[in-house]
C-alpha cells in the first residue's frame, strides 16, 4: 500500500521532476507523471525503490514572504498530523496512489448523459453517501473538522471513495480565518465573514459539505448560499426519492446551528 509524502522545495513552479529520482528521508523515488498542481505545489506519481507506488505533494516556497511561506509549511504539517491521528481508524481514510476523483466522474457521467437529469445512477449516489458519511463521521470522533471537503477532494479506488487534503483541516473547536476553504462546497460560516464577531468553526461545518456533495452528484451544480439552498436549480425537476430531498433541507442550512449534526444523519432514512 503506497502513501502520500510531503516534500518542502525551493523549486519553482516551472520545474519539472519527471523521471528524476529524489531522496527524501534518505530513500529514493523515481518521479513518474505529474497528476496536478496547484498555486503553491504539485502532486506526482512516484514509486519507490522497492516498486511501490505512492502519491508525492510538492510545495513550492520560492518567492513568498517568510511569514508566508511558514504558514504554508504549517498547513502541511498540520495534514501530516490530522493523517497520522486517522491512519488507525478507518479503511477510507487511505493515501495510495488512485484514480480519479468524484468530480472527473460527475463531469464525465454528465457529459455522457448531456446535462440531463441527476448527473450519476441513484444507487451509486446512496453507496457514494454512505460513504462519505462513514468518513465525516471519522473525522469528527477524532474531533477533526474537514473544512473543505468537496468532489475533488474525494477520490475513487474502484467503488471506494477515500479522502485527501486534510490541510486546512481543524480541531473541533478551533478559531480561523474566512475563505480558506471553496466556495458553496465549504460552509457559509467558513466562507462569509462577519464583521465584529470572532470565527468558530465546528463539525457542523463538514454537515453542510456533505449535502453540497449530494447536491452535486445529484443536480451536476454546486448549492448556492441562500435559504432555499436545497431547492432545485431553476429549470430542473426536483430529484424524486423523499429521503434524499430531506437530507439536502436538513444539511443546506445557512445557520450551522439548525443544520442537523453527523449522528442525526447517520440515523437518516436515506443513511440507511
Amino acid at each position: 500500500m503506497g502513501g502520500i509524502l510531503n516534500l518542502f522545495s525551493r523549486l519553482s513552479n516551472n520545474d519539472n521532476l519527471v523521471s528524476k529520482v529524489v531522496f527524501i528521508h534518505g530513500r529514493p523515488y523515481v518521479f513518474q507523471r505529474r497528476l496536478g498542481s496547484g498555486g503553491f505545489g504539485a502532486v506526482y506519481a512516484a514509486r519507490s525503490s522497492h516498486g511501490m507506488p505512492v502519491a508525492v505533494k510538492v510545495i513550492h516556497l520560492t518567492g513568498l514572504p517568510p511569514d508566508r511561506a511558514q504558514n504554508l509549511v504549517q498547513v502541511y504539517l498540520n495534514e501530516v498530523q490530522n493523517l497520522e491521528r486517522l491512519r488507525q481508524e478507518s479503511p477510507y481514510i487511505v493515501m495510495e496512489l488512485g484514480g480519479e476523483t468524484l468530480s472527473t466522474l460527475i463531469q464525465r457521467l454528465r457529459g455522457m448523459t448531456r446535462g440531463q437529469g441527476p448527473s450519476i445512477d441513484p444507487m451509486m449516489i446512496k453507496e457514494f453517501w454512505n460513504q462519505m458519511v462513514n468518513i465525516v463521521g471519522t473525522l469528527h470522533a477524532n474531533r477533526i473538522v474537514h473544512m473543505d471537503l468537496k468532489p475533488d477532494n474525494l477520490i475513487l479506488f474502484g467503488s471506494t471513495l477515500k479522502i485527501a487534503d486534510l490541510g486546512i483541516s481543524k480541531k473541533s473547536d478551533a478559531l480561523g480565518q474566512a475563505r480558506m476553504g471553496t466556495p458553496f462546497f465549504s460552509a457559509p460560516e467558513i466562507m462569509e465573514d462577519t464583521p465584529g464577531f470572532q470565527r468558530s468553526y465546528g463539525p457542523k461545518a463538514d454537515i453542510w459539505s456533505l449535502g453540497a456533495i449530494l447536491y452535486f452528484m445529484v443536480y451536476g451544480v454546486r448549492p448556492k448560499y441562500h435559504p432555499f439552498a436545497a431547492d432545485p436549480p431553476f429549470g430542473l425537476p426536483r430529484f424524486p426519492d423523499p429521503a434524499l430531498n430531506d437530507v439536502l433541507r436538513r444539511t443546506l442550512v445557512r445557520n450551522p446551528h439548525a443544520r442537523a449534526d453527523i449522528q442525526t444523519i447517520r440515523n437518516h432514512p436515506f443513511s440507511r
